[in-house]
């Protein structure tokens, strides 16, 4: 297995490169003096001083605590120590060596070295403004970084928040339909209660999951159907139910499709008059397209109280895990009611 190369390793390489081509440049020149080949020593040398005086000091404790007078006034000072730095070191090898040129003897060689240090202001100010945006990158990932975390933590909360509304929901209604059932028909009723416990472990054992097996997701889903619908005979309820036989490999959301069953169960069946529901899932282009329709009777305001929080609290998961990748319209007509889901599905 491939091991990533410590950070340090890069930046040596670098200098070491920088070092080496300057001394290779000196010693290419034409000239055997000695003082031309070892000239860019100090150079490398005040070049790596002020990279890393900036980059792993100056830019923390003073720019990002937004002293910009500090930090500029310090990187000058140090851009100064440095050329004067240069300035003994070239006194130094003139000296011992000779200059590079050949000048009159009673040349002094403290002007050369100082307009060579001289020269060197470009350079030191092109190390200060590199190692200034390196950092400051840096911190501006680290804190990018931060913000992504966060936001992930304030969405996964709010996620869980919402999980957490469905299951009261969800096992509320469950046991209205055991209690109707138990009135009408114990052993449906028994039925029932054994379908729920089925249903329940699903719900506790996907609590925590992100994304789940489409095929589980739908065997839920036609098993819920199957427990709301025990308490309806065929000639107070049409009930239509079309699913994909194959959704092997296939991941989504856990519990989306439920709101819409509820609602449609809850708000679409009437005691007095033939009712309908349509439950219609079909996959295609890489995406799973629900559509829910029932009749619709009209309720009083009691009755109504609470009946848009499921597909409030459905909007907001689907915005929350697919943001503009999943859709949810609504279309109400006088006696219908209609809810369509469109989800890209994941693998």
């Amino acid at each position: 297995m491939s091991r990533k190369l410590p950070r340090w390793t890069i930046h040596l390489a670098v200098w070491l490169f920088i070092a080496g081509f300057n001394l290779l440049m000196g010693s290419l020149m034409p000239s055997d003096n000695r003082a031309m080949t070892l000239l860019g020593i100090p150079t490398v040398i005040c070049s790596c001083s002020l990279f890393y005086l900036n980059y792993g000091f100056l830019i923390g404790r003073f720019w990002t605590r937004k002293k910009y007078l500090a930090f500029v006034l310090l990187n000058m000072a140090a851009l100064l120590l440095c050329m004067f730095f240069q300035y003994e070191c070239y006194i130094f090898l003139f000296d011992k060596y000779g200059p590079i040129v050949e000048l009159p003897d009673d040349f002094d060689y403290k002007v050369m070295s100082s307009v060579i240090s001289l020269t060197y202001l470009p350079s030191g100010l092109f190390f200060i403004l590199i190692s200034s945006l390196i950092k400051t990158s840096w911190f501006w990932n680290q804190s990018q970084a931060r913000v992504k975390e966060l936001e992930n933590e304030h969405i996964k909360a709010e996620l869980e928040g919402l999980k957490s509304q469905i299951n009261p929901h969800f096992l509320f209604n469950s046991l209205n339909a055991i209690y109707a059932l138990i009135a009408m028909d114990q052993d449906k009723a028994q039925e029932a209660t054994h379908a729920l416990s089925n249903l329940l472990r699903y719900v506790l054992n996907e609590k925590n999951e992100e994304m789940v097996p489409l095929d589980d997701e739908l065997k839920f889903t036609q098993d819920y159907i199957d427990l709301m619908s025990m308490r309806f005979s065929s000639d107070m309820l049409s009930l239509k139910v079309e699913m994909p036989c194959d959704a092997q490999g296939w991941r989504i959301a856990p519990m989306l499709f439920m709101t819409l069953i509820e609602n449609a169960f809850k708000h679409g069946i009437s005691n007095a008059s033939p009712s309908f529901i349509l439950v219609l899932i079909h996959i295609a282009d890489e995406k799973i397209f629900a559509t829910v329709s029932n009749s619709r009777f009209p309720k009083n305001e009691p009755d109504r109280r609470g009946g848009g929080i499921g597909l409030d609290n459905l909007s907001k998961r689907l915005e929350l895990i697919y943001g503009e990748q999943a859709s949810m319209t609504v279309t109400q007509e006088e006696d219908s009611y209609t809810t369509k889901l469109e989800i890209p599905l994941r693998r």
